[in-house]
């Protein structure tokens, strides 16, 4: 049997407001960017050796993911730019 063929249905993808990305995304720029602060100035402030060891690392993982935040955030504002 032969199939009809019909006219093909286009799926419609929800337009996303760029707007509440970019608030989202300053939102969490600046929460990773106080927590990498903070476990910096704690990483200076201690004199465990343990303790040193631990805010070392949880300030470079937050200040990564700062830094990850802020390509996104850039990357946010270019394609909000280019939408115009």
């Amino acid at each position: 049997m032969v199939k009809k063929k019909g006219a093909k249905r286009t799926v419609k993808r929800p337009v996303r407001n760029i707007a509440k990305r970019i608030n989202l995304s300053i939102r969490n720029f600046l929460l990773f960017v106080i927590l990498f602060v903070l476990s910096f100035v704690l990483y200076n402030a201690s004199s465990n050796q343990i303790f040193v060891n631990l805010f070392a690392i949880l300030s470079i993982l937050t200040g990564f993911v700062a830094f990850a935040f802020l390509i996104a955030l850039l990357v946010l504002w270019i394609l909000k730019i280019s939408r115009k």
